[in-house]
């Protein structure tokens, strides 16, 4: 089945390690340049990830997934063990001129390509729906990608991730409680809210033109939603469909 991948070129990273722990996540990542521009830049920053995908839809592997890639950094999501999800994450990186920003960020072909991959990933190694996290996600003080111009809800559609229903709420009122509850560190509020509208309500969040800007300061400190209403109300149905989701067993059902 990997070979269904069609891996372009296989230019294997010097930044890597055995893998000690089992596959349990997927970063998706976005970063600006060609796929030879970012292997240079991770080379030259001792970082690593597993694929980059081109906007023309080229995948390129960078890391086999049999080893740890550096590409996460500090991170967390829900119950995940440690300071970072390397160990336990395959990392993927796509092209996007404007780090994500607007839904002209990603390219169809590019977007073709990452579902190929995906399914693969949550095949062969049993990732579940809640556990397929955006960089942003798992890191909202640091890193602003894959951004708000990523198609969450039709990569739910083609499969991978969650997504929630408007009518079906949490009881839950608490903001904290409630980000917690989709998985978010919640020890930075405003990190987590600007994550969670990057994902969930992206007309929230600004596009800022600068792109070094933006990679200096990944979100506003004093980001406010404008629509608190709306804000909570969606807040509440992604976690309940969280909570939803991992209740069901999924792959551990043939474990």
């Amino acid at each position: 089945m990997f070979d269904k991948l069609r891996v372009y070129a296989v230019k294997h990273s010097n930044f890597v390690r055995a893998r000690m722990g089992k596959i349990r996540y997927v970063v998706i990542h976005c970063s600006t340049g060609t796929p030879e521009k970012q292997m240079e830049t991770l080379e030259r920053l001792g970082l690593s990830v597993h694929f980059i995908i081109g906007a023309d839809g080229k995948l390129f592997e960078v890391a086999p997934l049999e080893k740890v890639a550096y590409h996460a950094g500090m991170s967390s999501w829900f119950d995940s063990p440690g300071q970072s999800l390397n160990e336990e994450s395959v990392g993927i990186e796509i092209e996007s001129a404007d780090l994500g920003q607007t839904s002209e960020s990603f390219s169809k072909a590019s977007m073709t390509r990452l579902y190929k991959v995906l399914e693969y990933l949550t095949y062969q190694y049993k990732i579940r729906p809640e556990n397929i996290v955006g960089h942003s996600d798992i890191a909202p003080t640091r890193k602003p990608d894959p951004g708000a111009g990523f198609n969450w809800k039709k990569l739910y559609r083609h499969g991978y991730g969650v997504w929630y229903k408007s009518v079906v709420l949490s009881p839950e009122r608490d903001e904290k409680k409630l980000l917690a509850m989709v998985g978010y560190n919640v020890d930075d509020l405003v990190a987590a809210r600007c994550a969670f509208c990057r994902r969930f309500l992206p007309e929230e969040v600004a596009v800022v033109s600068d792109i070094s800007a933006l990679v200096n300061q990944p979100y506003p400190k004093d980001f406010d939603v404008f629509d608190k209403e709306r804000y909570f109300l969606r807040l509440r149905a992604v976690a309940r469909a969280f909570d939803e989701v991992r209740q069901k067993k999924y792959w551990d059902a043939i474990d």
